[in-house]
Order: C-alpha cells, then structure tokens, then sequence
C-alpha cells in the first residue's frame, strides 16, 4: 500500500505562521499521542466515550493496536499533525480510523479529532479529516466511514458535514459526566460518509 503524502498546512494564528505537517503516526510517536489524548480528554469530556480519569494511566506502548499495522487490507491508522518545535517536530493534533474486524468488513470509524487549543480555528482539523478520508479511500474493500460527534458542537458537525458526511442518527444522553459543574448528559448525532 501507498505512504500516505504528507499534507502541509498554515497555523495562522501562531506567530510567525508555520506550517503544520500531517502524517501516519508510527510506534515512536506514541508517547506524543498518548500526550496530546489525554489533554484533549481532560480538556473537553464531552467530545469523547473515553474519560481522563482511567485512560491517564494507560501506557502509550497500549495504542500499538491503533497503527493498523497488522491490517493487510489498510483502514486502520492514527495520523498527527505536527509542527515544528524547539527541538523535534511538536504534534498539535491527530486523528483515527479503525476498521471493522469481522468478515464484512466494508466500514470503519473515525475516532479522536483533536487539536491543541493553540492551534484551532486554522483548519487543522479539517486536513485531518481531509487526510483521514484520503487514507482511507486507498484501502482494499472500504466502502464507508462512521462516526459519532457531540450532536452540540456545532463546529465540529458542521466541519464533518463540509467533508460529506452526513447525519443518520442521534443517541441521546449516550454520555453522563460529572465533574465540579456537575450531572450532565450529552447527545451523540451518528453520521457516515459513503467513500
């Protein structure tokens, strides 16, 4: 199969700009991914199935699995986006796909869009979409992509929605968190992209 082509992109807000590369993920990257996962965890509960909480305490060795490095037919992967840093290339942000694992395997799911609070609102996450359909497009019998959003982030459903998918349904209160605001339940809309 194919290298993914890496994919630059323009952080406007940072001074001066630099552009952000994205990338497959490899098992030297797993430190950096399982950083930025649980910030993002901690930082927006809401966005994700997974708490803060108990994945802290996971090893970055434990995301192995989502590399996709044994799947034969492609579909399985995380990609970062990384800008330059100090001293090594700094990953800002990340995306996943992971293919279905039973005989029909026709679909995956996209997981985890997350971007640095730093570095959103410069269509980062957009070239990760972008990037992650792409990816998927080159694998062997993929046909559709699924994922599940925070049906209340409008940004972040309408950003899926310009990259083609569409809503097919809604789970309601499919996430109870309680934190110092509180009980709360939050809305799941499920949404597909036919490749």
């Amino acid at each position: 199969m194919a290298e993914t082509p890496a994919v630059f992109v323009r952080a406007r807000r940072l001074a001066p700009a630099r552009p952000a590369t994205i990338r497959k993920l490899g098992p030297a990257d797993l430190g950096a991914y399982k950083s930025l996962r649980d910030e993002a965890l901690r930082l927006h509960p809401e966005a994700f199935t997974s708490d803060h909480q108990t994945q802290r305490t996971r090893t970055p060795e434990s995301y192995l699995g989502r590399l996709g490095l044994n799947e034969p037919l492609g579909g399985s992967f995380l990609l970062g986006a990384f800008v330059d840093g100090p001293q090594v290339p700094q990953l800002i942000g990340s995306v996943g796909l992971e293919r279905e694992t039973k005989l029909k395997r026709h679909t995956a799911t996209l997981i985890g869009l997350m971007v640095l609070p730093a570095h959103t609102g410069h269509g980062i996450g957009r070239a990760l979409v972008a990037a992650c359909i792409a990816e998927a497009r080159r694998a062997q019998g993929l046909e559709t992509i699924l994922l599940s959003v925070t049906a209340s982030s409008a940004r972040v459903v309408q950003l899926y929605e310009q990259a083609g998918f569409t809503r097919y349904g809604l789970l309601p209160r499919a996430l109870r968190i309680a934190d110092a605001r509180g009980e709360r339940y939050v809305d799941k809309a499920q949404m597909l992209l036919n490749l």
